[in-house]
């Protein structure tokens, strides 16, 4: 499979993305949910990528091969989310996002694999392979965030649904490849035998406690700056500028890489992701500090997914891949996702944003402790990825 196949996937799988985090919770509002019901809708879609990823990577076996999997997955995830144009009432709205994240959780831990096998786990070529997702990401919140300045974020599920139709399109244009890590079974518990491990379990805490960090960034950031007086292209813009600073480093991260060591590059930016956090409240009537908060998002993001897969790539055997991305993608993204997503519609009416955002920022700084404490101390760059 050709890298430019890989580049595709991951610009509209997050172009789809840029759907979802700065405009999901817009949607939500716009059905007249409370702050409670669309922390609980957004923790729930969390919940289940807990367990999807998991499911699935222990079912590759099943199919003729992960591409094979995720080309089931992204047909059934279409046809699951086609039934939001229905679903109007708490329960249906939840019906949905669960029955549909479930699948499409699916494919990315897959492609990723996939991904970096093709590109020999050089993760110089894969930041700029990956750089392509940020830049979908870019183009929909520019795009949507005019767009709602014109016409109503009820469009928004039709956007979404047409980015689902792509991939399985680009999906099909891919070819198996001879000698996928997917084809060999794994069960689920041997990677859990991994947590034995003080890395693997530090990796893994560290990543739930950044994600709790971003609960109220993805759920509440949208609503916090229309509330503030932010128009939908601002709000746009500012979700485009924090990646934009994402493909900035994605891009020449192989270059600066050797600068500090992969714990190194963990420790300062859970530090730089607590600054952000903590400040973001503070700053909101300020348009010029919102614009300097959003540049970090190349730490709070980038450098850490970075470093994330190379964690993934020398943490875990080579029959565990699949199973390793998928533990990393569901409990770090799912489970601390749904804990953040959950305190924060829990906390924001009774609280305030502004003391919501500190504690993320408090979790941050929690994680940056426990990097510093259980990660292994080596040079990564030493080592090869395995």
């Amino acid at each position: 499979m050709t890298a430019s196949r890989f580049s595709l996937f991951y610009a509209l799988y997050f172009a789809l993305l840029g759907c979802i985090a700065p405009f999901w919770g817009l949607y939500l509002h716009y059905l007249e949910f409370s702050a409670l019901d669309i922390g609980t809708l957004m923790a729930l879609f969390g919940v289940v990528r807990i367990l999807a990823p998991n499911v699935w990577a222990g079912q590759v076996h099943r199919f003729s091969g992960p591409l094979s999997m995720v080309r089931t997955a992204g047909l059934a995830t279409l046809l699951t989310f086609s039934a939001v144009f229905i679903a109007r009432d708490f329960w249906s709205v939840a019906a949905v996002m669960l029955a549909y994240g479930f699948f499409w959780a699916a494919m990315l831990p897959q492609y990723e694999v996939l991904c970096m096998q093709a590109l020999n786990h050089e993760i110089d070529r894969y930041s700029r392979v990956r750089l392509w997702g940020s830049l979908g990401f870019i183009v929909s919140v520019l795009a949507l965030g005019v767009a709602f300045e014109m016409v109503s974020v009820a469009w928004l599920p039709w956007v979404m649904w047409a980015l689902m139709a792509l991939i399985i399109i680009n999906a099909l244009g891919m070819r198996e490849q001879a000698h996928s890590a997917g084809k060999e079974r794994a069960r689920f518990r041997d990677v859990l035998m991994q947590m034995r491990c003080p890395a693997v379990f530090g990796f893994i805490v560290v990543n739930v406690l950044l994600q709790i960090s971003f609960g109220p960034y993805y759920t509440f950031f949208s609503i916090f700056l229309k509330d503030a007086g932010y128009s939908a292209t601002l709000t746009g813009i500012l979700w485009a500028l924090g990646v934009m600073a994402e493909v900035v480093l994605f891009w020449q991260f192989g270059r600066i890489m050797h600068w500090f060591s992969w714990r190194g590059w963990v420790v300062l930016s859970l530090l730089l992701t607590a600054v952000r956090w903590a400040l973001t409240g503070p700053v909101m009537a300020h348009l010029w500090g919102l614009l300097l908060l959003q540049l970090l998002h190349a730490f709070s993001f980038a450098v850490m997914h970075a470093v994330s897969m190379r964690y993934v790539q020398s943490l875990f055997p080579a029959r565990l891949q699949g199973q390793g991305q998928a533990l990393y993608s569901s409990v770090g993204f799912g489970l601390g996702g749904a804990i953040g997503a959950w305190i924060s519609g829990l906390l924001w009416t009774p609280l305030g944003g502004t003391l919501v955002f500190v504690l993320g920022g408090l979790a941050a700084l929690v994680a940056a402790l426990l990097a510093w404490w259980l990660l292994p101390r080596e040079d990564g760059q030493s080592r090869h990825l395995s």
